[in-house]
This record gives C-alpha cells, sequence and structure tokens, in this order.
C-alpha cells in the first residue's frame, strides 16, 4: 500500500533534502512543500526525514485520500528518566512506564535503557525490560552489588 505526504520546511531557513535523494528522487525546492508517494515501508525507513521531523525541521503529513494510511512513523521516539532510584541495597527494583503518547496500535518501540550513577560510590547490577506494548514497558534493576546511600538513574529511550 502507498501512501502521498506533503513535507513541508518549518524552518526559518533552506532545508537540504539532498541526505534523502537517493530515496525520495527529484525533490524540487528546498524551501517549498513536497509531495511524495511511497510504501509506508519505505517511508517508515527513511532515517534522515525521521531525524528532520523530529528536530522539527519538517513537517509530514498524509494528504487526504480513502487509501492513504497512518504513518507508522509518529510519534518517533519517545525518552524519559527515573531519577534517583535508591540502589544501597540488594534488591529487585521495578516499575511500568507509561510512553506520554501512545505509539500507534500494533507497534512495538524498541526500548534501550542506560543506567547513569548519581550519587554515592558505584552499585552494581541487571538492567531489563518486559512487556514491552505501544503504550508503555515494565523495567527490572536487579542491583547485585549495593552501596549504602547510592542513587542512579535509569534513562529510557523508546523508538519506533
Amino acid at each position: 500500500m502507498s501512501v502521498s505526504v506533503v513535507i513541508t520546511n518549518l524552518s526559518a531557513s533552506p532545508v537540504s533534502l539532498s541526505d534523502l535523494y537517493v530515496t525520495l528522487g527529484a525533490t524540487g525546492s528546498a524551501t517549498e512543500a513536497v509531495t511524495i508517494t511511497r510504501s509506508v515501508s519505505e517511508l517508515d525507513s527513511m532515517n534522515a526525514l525521521k531525524e528532520l521531523v523530529s528536530a522539527g525541521t519538517v513537517s509530514v503529513v498524509p494528504t487526504q485520500s480513502g487509501s492513504n494510511v497512518d504513518l507508522l512513523s509518529v510519534p518517533l521516539e519517545q525518552h524519559g528518566v527515573e531519577a534517583a532510584l535508591d540502589v544501597g541495597s540488594i534488591a529487585l527494583l521495578t516499575a511500568t512506564i507509561t510512553f506520554a503518547e501512545p505509539f500507534p496500535a500494533g507497534v512495538v518501540p524498541v526500548v534501550t535503557l542506560c543506567v547513569d550513577k548519581t550519587d554515592g560510590p558505584d552499585a552494581r547490577g541487571e538492567v531489563w525490560v518486559q512487556d514491552i506494548t505501544n503504550a508503555g514497558f515494565d523495567y527490572y534493576y536487579d542491583v547485585t552489588t549495593a552501596d549504602a546511600g547510592a542513587t542512579n538513574d535509569l534513562n529510557w529511550k523508546a523508538t519506533y
């Protein structure tokens, strides 16, 4: 299935779409709106376009048509932090993260985690996610080596 979208420059200066040229073909002026028709999977694989949308440089809007489908790439990414987790004792910490805006139905984003030592000596352990859905995920932080008074931040990013 294909979809037509309008790519519009939202910035005050010209935007070069040269990095998209191989995928899009000729796009005309870089400062004007461009309409393209591609399959949803092709549009979804355009990482350079996703980066421009995520940065707020361009907008991508499907044109009105009965055959159009929602672009699966919106939202492209969400992120957050679970701040000052107490890792002062050996324990299994767990919580459910709910995305501020759910991804489209049927989309399961890739979730990455990063532990950041914020206070006190090093604490060690394992961290993982489970039960990822378009609406959120559960994280688990198994603190295996604790240090009294230590806290860590758990940074997360969900990307589609």
